[in-house]
């Protein structure tokens, strides 16, 4: 009854310094490098507690509920708090004696490397999977723990006590690892609800004001046409307004685009030719390419898309020239596309600047850039809205000086030409 209690306490402990965990990582304009150490005094913590309030049986064999706030900061956490908790744990034991404390330090590394053996699995699993996961391996590892006290040390342990263990340490395993993912999973909501609410202002502010800048655009366009009917200009000069009425048409498209946001679907639905959408949207930019000496390569696979030509367009560009001018000593930016079963995906690589983990959960809102004063962060938000608007999904991947690489995923024509007449077909049978 005594041991029971003692790892409840334990439990509460955890439980405890988990939810201050939430509280702080819930404040708003809380920075990356805050809310890592925020995170390592929280697990450290709660393990120091768990070891200064152990279950020491008769025969002086220490036990508590350590290896639980182990598996989540090694499972969540980044590489410093994994290595600072297991050197706050071999501290910990080391100083309660030297007695036996090879097979807690042989122990804790043990479980370590396989761990990190399984995290890369880990997460790729959904939620509840992951939970159950977490429990399992925590129900494996306190019988492990408990057969290397009798098989290494030679001690008895009663059936009571190692029902007791076990079951605490894959409950408490199963409540906080439920926590933890409330927890985040809470944050992505809130993530979401703000990006919303930017989204929705700037979708008011598009419509606002687009047809305020159109008027000029619509002027200045009219008063260049007039010019290049003059035959009083020479011809090499009215190239020159032919480039200039084709970026004002261009810049009216763009503010066309922006009111994509107030409108829940593009108007006009066509079959796209991946390959010659991205071979169109590469030639526009090989000037700007050259300019930053960088080599654009594609490997490009025929496929189909049901979408809009002009928000691919605008997706595609608005991308590539982000990949580019992440390179400013130059490079290479590799374009894949590849049709597999019902979809489309289209991979934008680059060889830049890259982005942390921070950086990529913000990408896409509005007036957040990488370019720090350079970019408004406008251009990735309408990239998202746009995608979104043709049912695509964004994919980022990216490390900090290696790249970015950017993947669109959409439905293939097949798939929706299969869809439509499965659809037509249940109309007729009602008819």
């Amino acid at each position: 009854m005594e041991s029971t209690s003692h790892f409840l306490v334990n439990l509460l402990a955890i439980l405890v310094s988990l939810l201050f965990l939430q509280y702080w990582l819930n404040q708003p304009k809380l920075k990356k490098a805050a809310a890592e150490m925020i995170t390592i005094f929280c697990l450290a913590i709660s393990i120091a507690l768990c070891m200064l309030m152990p279950v020491t049986t008769t025969s002086g064999i220490v036990f508590d509920l350590r290896f639980i706030p182990f598996v989540i900061g090694c499972f969540y956490a980044n590489r410093l708090t994994r290595i600072g908790m297991i050197g706050l744990i071999i501290l910990l034991r080391l100083l309660e004696g030297y007695h036996h404390a090879w097979l807690a330090i042989v122990n804790i590394l043990l479980i370590y490397f396989f761990i990190m053996a399984l995290k890369k699995t880990f997460i790729g699993l959904p939620v509840t999977s992951k939970i159950t996961l977490s429990s399992f391996l925590m129900f494996l590892m306190s019988a492990w723990t408990l057969a290397g006290v009798k098989w290494f040390l030679h001690i008895p342990v009663t059936l009571s006590f190692a029902i007791n263990y076990i079951f605490i340490q894959t409950g408490g395993m199963f409540i906080v690892g439920y926590m933890v993912e409330s927890i985040r999973e809470q944050h992505l909501v809130i993530r979401r609800l703000i990006r919303m609410e930017k989204m929705e202002v700037v979708s008011h502010l598009a419509a606002s004001i687009s047809h305020e800048i159109r008027n000029p655009l619509t002027t200045t366009r009219g008063f260049l046409q007039l010019l290049a009917e003059s035959g009083d200009i020479p011809a090499d000069k009215k190239e020159y307004i032919s480039i200039a009425v084709n970026e004002l048409d261009r810049a009216e498209g763009i503010i066309r685009d922006y009111l994509a946001f107030a409108k829940p679907a593009p108007e006009r639905i066509e079959t796209l030719d991946i390959k010659k959408e991205i071979e169109k949207a590469v030639r526009i930019l090989e000037p700007l390419a050259k300019m930053n000496t960088v080599e654009i390569t594609a490997d490009l696979n025929a496929c189909t898309i049901a979408g809009n030509s002009v928000f691919l367009q605008q997706t595609l560009i608005n991308i590539i020239k982000n990949g580019i001018e992440a390179m400013p000593n130059g490079g290479k930016l590799s374009i894949d596309a590849i049709q597999e079963y019902s979809t489309v995906s289209i991979t934008i690589a680059d060889e830049g600047i890259g982005m942390d983990e921070l950086q990529k959960s913000r990408l896409g809102e509005p007036y957040f850039s990488t370019k720090e004063s350079k970019g408004t962060g406008l251009g990735m938000m309408v990239v998202f809205r746009l995608v979104e608007s043709m049912r695509g999904i964004i994919q980022v991947n990216s490390e900090k000086g290696k790249g970015t690489a950017i993947t669109l995923t959409f439905p293939a024509i097949a798939a929706d030409s299969k869809q439509r007449n499965t659809m037509a077909q249940a109309t007729a049978a009602e008819k």
